[in-house]
């Protein structure tokens, strides 16, 4: 039996990740997915397979299982995509083998679902047993191809063309354990909850997992809300407040200390992530920070004082020095371009391997850059793809950093690929609100991801940054510029708007200026190009009126190009394209730390 190659898939990804309600869901329900795929490339290696992707020795300490988000070195475990690539050598008959690894994947996560479902027994309703088998049984999707092993490139290509031939024909089984007339999961309504009524459960378990009345979860839902120990997890306002928290222990310890203090007595919920200087600063939940929060986290975690006088005691008093936390959070979502076409060019599985190898490099570094650097959180790093949570303050300079990491990457691992079509990465931020849904959070990210990627009408695709800020009042604003437009540097010029607006460009100006294009008629039903020159005398008769604190400005200083032979269309689009950017530079240089006067709203 000649060598071959076998491609190992499985699934679903995207949308198991995004039916989560609390943070642990999300970050559980990822590492749950890369240690499926750690397992399945141990079962292959076991099985006398050599891996291509991702390029990991036998002897591979990342090829170790880790049930938690640290090794017992107390560093995190690589993250291993769910697509999976291995040289089968001759002698070995990759049907057979794609058999084992199979069902070594479906005993490893049905024993998984086991310990949850022993740990959960007395949040579950009677007579289940059937529903949770079957719901556990029918959740993975794994699809595998394997042909002889010939011209590398060609056989790579029919064993991709062949998997995601298989994944469009869907598989739609029958469900035949229904408990009926109960409801749907909170997270999945495609399933029955496993849970019992609300006043049957465990109050003890209730609480540990946040589960509320109200809510449900299938046997999926709650192996994802279990799965790990709460304290493991950093909530999402932990690191959207990580920044402010670190500004505060800079410049307001001794407040900050006496809260901290103040927690511990009371019984607020630990973060125990020690290892992530998001969760340093202040180990509690971080919600306890925010007014409109402090009853709520008193009434979930079962905590017995009355909210609104301990809040005033403990904790407007460091409001007073720094007023409230700025409310948002960042979702990070990085996309490798051109990929596959990178990998076209490998013509052998070990020129692959070195490819691979600089891969994983990069998912490693992501780590360090998010969590270390930048006081993130990474949900998920499977290679190219990149989900974290950021705080705003900080996440710039991550995109900055992780698309030079990756290119200079690229470049090395990629010699044999032209240099314009080496592969590039795409980076969306998606800014909203820590009280929205951690669903609308992702979506956010996912939006600004495809807007980075695809651009606008008339804009070059790919190799971008685009930001989508989704603010509560005042409706959602985006900008996308390449990585090789300002100067190479379009984190720099969007600094440079931040300083404009601190110090000689006013936000009413902004606002004036936005209004401008709205008076005017609409680009498709102007004919006569002397629009141009009126759109652009009312813009410069905007930024040179003088306010107090704020004189003259020209366009070029703004960073706004008025090009009146472009016709009225394109500056038209020019001025809402400003507009939109300096209102979002608005949004991060709001989002800054800094100390404020005792007088403000927060002193009261």
């Amino acid at each position: 039996m000649s060598a071959h190659l076998l491609l190992f898939t499985l699934g679903p990804v995207q949308g198991f990740i995004a039916e989560s309600r609390r943070t642990r869901d999300l970050w559980y329900g990822s590492h749950l997915l890369s240690e499926l795929a750690r397992g399945a490339a141990r079962a292959l290696v076991a099985g006398g397979a050599q891996l291509i992707f991702p390029a990991l020795a036998p002897d591979d300490p990342e090829l170790q299982p880790c049930p938690g988000p640290l090794r017992p070195s107390g560093v995190p475990p690589l993250g291993v995509a769910n697509k999976i690539l291995a040289e089968v050598p001759d002698g070995i008959d990759p049907a057979v083998l794609a058999r084992s690894v199979r069902e070594e994947t479906f005993r490893f996560w049905r024993q998984v679902a086991d310990e949850v479902r022993q740990r959960c027994s007395s949040l579950l309703a009677s007579g289940i047993a059937g529903v949770w088998d079957e719901q556990i049984d029918s959740f993975l999707e794994i699809v595998a191809s394997w042909a002889p092993l010939g011209d590398y490139v060609s056989t790579r290509r029919t064993l991709e063309q062949a998997v995601a031939a298989r994944k469009n024909l869907r598989d739609f089984s029958q469900w035949t354990q229904q408990r009926g007339n109960v409801p749907k999961s909170s997270l999945d309504g495609a399933r029955e909850t496993v849970l019992a009524e609300p006043r049957n459960r465990d109050a003890r378990l209730v609480r540990k997992y946040r589960i509320a009345d109200g809510e449900q979860l299938d046997a999926v839902g709650l192996v994802k809300r279990a799965g790990g120990e709460p304290e493991q997890f950093v909530p999402v306002v932990n690191v959207a407040f990580a920044a402010w928290l670190d500004y505060a222990a800079r410049h307001t310890a001794g407040e900050l200390a006496t809260l901290k203090a103040a927690c511990a007595s009371l019984g607020l919920a630990r973060v125990q992530r020690p290892d992530l200087p998001c969760a340093q600063a202040f180990p509690f939940d971080a919600s306890i920070l925010l007014r409109s929060r402090w009853r709520p986290v008193f009434e979930e975690q079962g905590l017995s004082s009355d909210p609104e006088g301990w809040g005033r005691r403990c904790v407007v008093p460091l409001l007073r020095l720094l007023g409230e936390p700025y409310p948002y959070v960042a979702c990070l979502v990085a996309d490798g371009d051109r990929m596959g076409q990178a990998i076209d060019w490998m013509h052998t599985p070990d020129e692959h391997r070195r490819f691979s190898k600089a891969v994983s490099q990069f998912a490693a570094e992501v780590r360090r850059i998010v969590e270390q650097q930048h006081r993130g959180v990474l949900v998920y790093s499977g290679g190219d793809d990149v989900l974290a949570f950021l705080p705003v303050p900080e996440v710039l300079a991550c995109a900055d950093e992780l698309h030079r990491r990756f290119e200079a990457l690229m470049q090395s691992a990629c010699r044999e690929v032209p240099k314009g079509e080496r592969p590039t990465l795409s980076v969306g931020i998606g800014i909203g609100h820590v009280l929205e849904s951690l669903g609308d959070l992702l979506e956010l990210g996912r939006e600004a991801e495809r807007l980075a990627k695809r651009g606008r009408a008339e804009e070059q695709p790919r190799n971008a940054i685009a930001v989508v800020v989704d603010k509560r009042s005042g409706g959602k604003r985006s900008w996308r510029a390449r990585w090789d437009e300002w100067g190479g540097d379009p984190i720099a010029r969007l600094r440079k708007d931040m300083e404009l607006l601190e110090q000689k460009l006013s936000t009413r100006k902004v606002h004036e200026i936005a209004s401008t294009p709205r008076r005017l008629p609409a680009p498709d039903a102007a004919r006569d190009d002397d629009w141009a020159q009126v759109l652009a005398l009312e813009v410069q008769r905007s930024l040179a009126r003088v306010e107090a604190g704020a004189g003259a400005l020209e366009p070029s200083t703004a960073g706004l190009t008025l090009h009146l032979p472009a016709g009225y269309a394109a500056l038209y689009h020019s001025v809402s394209s400003w507009v939109d950017r300096m209102l979002i530079a608005r949004e991060f240089a709001a989002a800054e730390p800094r100390l404020r006067q005792p007088s403000s709203e927060t002193a009261q």
